[in-house]
């Protein structure tokens, strides 16, 4: 169905060509593909869910042993002293105490170095530890499924801008139609005016038609340009890009029904599978909150060195197990267990109204789509209706059977009739655009 058809009754010559006519053509899919490449959200949502894998890295970290190393360099203060009393290594026969008198062995005010090293392995840390690595993992499958949800709404946009956009340029064929149209409406017109056919006063309403037509024509063209940029700003592409569109086609041969749009919503919509993942994350933080009953336990290796002590040994090695634990904490832990409890009720609320919602948006926007099903028919009847009767009306009036203010209420009423009939479909294909979001197609 050509939107261009009423001209070849009136006009001499074929309407100017749109300054995109030669532009690359995009289609649907491929703009909906380039979005999800490029689009600037999409890629901050991507960098958030690498972010949360490489917490889970940190967090497996935490299994393997702990390195620890310090060394301390500098100047004694003061000096350092030792006394040893008399006979305090002993008394032997022959010999007498050692020392016989008291010792006193002074380490100077000088530069010295103290090193500490350590190796710890955590073991009832574990349990923990591998707690918290559940819970970095739900927190990155939470990202995940914020990156599809990211994704689906990009999608989405991009099909309703695309619908949008070519009902824009849809309503800039038909005002440069009905501008050509006037034009040819004018000449017709002057020329039964020289003739004493029309009155000046109908020459004058052309004139103030074709002005206004024109005017149309203008609005129509900064609306298009305005959301082809916005298209490409959503592809995360120059604003200045040319394109072109695909026609809308009218009927789209899905056979869904409610019941098959909300189950495919409750197993594809990301909000639901974040939902039930945060109320996993609740319960592991719940488990953590328990575990902090458990005494820390590690076995433990430890190294100390002394340089430039007088008396104190050079190197000092031990191994064994390190126990951490506080008994008493005035009911904090228990406390902290209680108020992890309560979050998991509360995630699992969160999770059950997350499917309401989710079941009463599928219901609003199938029941939103089916309407606009209907009209399109409805539309596209009234619209072929006028263009038949513009069809005859100019012939008549060419043949001045017809007056001229019936020849443009003709014209007017099938403009009209055009321009509701695209924008039944843009409004029909722009509900299915938010339909298959809410079932959380991509």
């Amino acid at each position: 169905m050509s939107a261009a058809s009423p001209v070849v009754l009136l006009a001499q010559e074929s309407p100017a060509a749109s300054p995109e006519f030669d532009a690359p053509l995009l289609t649907l899919d491929e703009a909906v593909s380039l979005a999800l490449s490029n689009n600037r959200s999409v890629k901050d949502s991507a960098l958030e869910a690498q972010k949360s894998d490489e917490l889970v890295a940190i967090a497996r970290s935490r299994r393997f042993p702990h390195f620890h190393f310090d060394v301390l360099a500098g100047s004694l203060l003061q000096p350092f002293d030792f006394t040893f009393p008399a006979g305090s290594f002993g008394s032997y026969p022959g010999v007498g105490p050692i020392p016989g008198t008291d010792a006193k062995i002074t380490t100077p005010a000088q530069f010295t170095t103290f090193a500490t090293a350590a190796l710890d392995q955590p073991l009832t840390q574990l349990r923990k530890i591998n707690l918290g690595i559940g819970l970095n993992e739900l927190g990155s499958e939470i990202a995940r499924e914020e990156l599809r949800a990211t994704r689906q709404k990009v999608t989405a946009e991009v099909r309703s801008a695309y619908f949008d956009l070519v009902a824009s340029q849809t309503a800039v064929e038909a005002a440069r139609v009905a501008w050509t149209t006037l034009n040819e409406v004018q000449r017709v017109t002057i020329e039964h005016e020289r003739q004493q056919a029309v009155l000046r006063a109908d020459a004058l309403e052309v004139d103030a038609r074709l002005a206004k037509s024109k005017y149309d024509l203008s609005s129509a063209e900064n609306r298009l340009a305005t959301r082809r940029e916005r298209i490409n700003d959503l592809l995360g592409r120059d604003l200045t890009t040319r394109f072109r569109v695909e026609p809308i086609p009218e009927h789209d041969a899905t056979g869904l029904t409610l019941d098959s749009a909300r189950q495919r919503a409750l197993d594809d919509r990301p909000e639901i599978r974040q939902a039930q993942l945060k109320e996993r994350r609740a319960e592991y933080d719940r488990r953590l909150a328990k575990a902090e009953y458990i005494p820390d336990l590690s076995f433990s290796v430890r190294y100390m060195g002394f340089n430039n002590f007088e008396v104190l040994p050079r190197n000092v090695e031990s191994a064994g197990l390190y126990l951490s634990w506080e008994p008493f904490d005035w009911g904090r832990r228990r406390h902290r267990v209680a108020e992890k409890s309560q979050a998991v009720d509360q995630a699992r609320i969160g999770a059950q109204q997350t499917l309401s919602q989710v079941s009463l948006e599928v219901g609003m926007k199938y029941r939103r789509w089916s309407e606009a099903e209907l009209l399109v028919p409805a539309a596209r009847t009234e619209y072929e209706a006028a263009k038949e009767q513009l069809r005859v009306m100019a012939d008549r009036y060419r043949e001045e059977a017809a007056l001229l203010k019936d020849l443009l209420q003709s014209q007017t009423r099938t403009t009209q009739a055009e321009f509701q009939y695209q924008q039944a479909l843009s409004t029909y294909w722009g509900a299915m655009a938010d339909l298959r979001r809410a079932m959380g197609e991509e």
